[in-house]
């Protein structure tokens, strides 16, 4: 993978994409979905906008819940969690949900210790982690279902060669 600049970071989507936020993945270089998708259409959009998408299955990711095959075998695909790398540094995405509603930080840097960023979904609050490595963040729920935050939400990372910055955006 070549030198990447832009992140976007969403999850809980539950088959909306809020329309503020998508002129903001058509400009990224990769977009990370940490699960609740909930539409194989939003999977395709991602994947209009940007050429690197990267999606894991959150709780309500389940093939059963699809009437059409190809629906149900693209949702069975989807892992539980992922390892990627990004401009040499290992970037690992679950949805959460095995911790239940309250997220367990030092769990994700246990079970992932090897990794500068860890992304989870499931609690739809926008949380950015960054008081040691791994990172963890959650970048809050991006399409109109229990919005915690009070609005749509999602993270972006901007990469330069000697930092990452994380940029949170919320929108009412």
């Amino acid at each position: 993978m070549n030198h990447i600049n832009l992140v976007s970071v969403i999850s809980d989507t539950h088959g909306l994409i809020d329309n503020h936020v998508i002129p903001y993945l058509k400009k990224s270089d990769v977009i990370i979905h940490a699960g609740d998708i909930c539409s194989t259409q939003i999977i395709f959009d991602l994947q209009k906008y940007c050429d690197k998408v990267f999606c894991v299955a959150g709780n309500n990711d389940i093939p059963e819940k699809y009437f059409d095959n190809e629906d149900k075998k693209i949702i069975s695909q989807l892992k539980k969690y992922q390892n990627i790398l990004i401009n040499g540094e290992t970037i690992s995405i679950e949805h959460g949900d095995r911790f239940g509603h309250k997220a367990d930080h030092e769990g994700l840097r246990n079970s992932y210790p090897n990794s500068k960023l860890i992304i989870y979904g499931h609690t739809h609050y926008q949380v950015c982690d960054q008081k040691k490595e791994p990172w963890v963040i959650n970048p809050g729920a991006c399409g109109h279902t229990r919005n915690n935050d009070g609005g749509p939400c999602f993270v972006q990372i901007e990469m330069n060669e000697s930092e990452w910055n994380v940029i949170p955006y919320c929108f009412n």
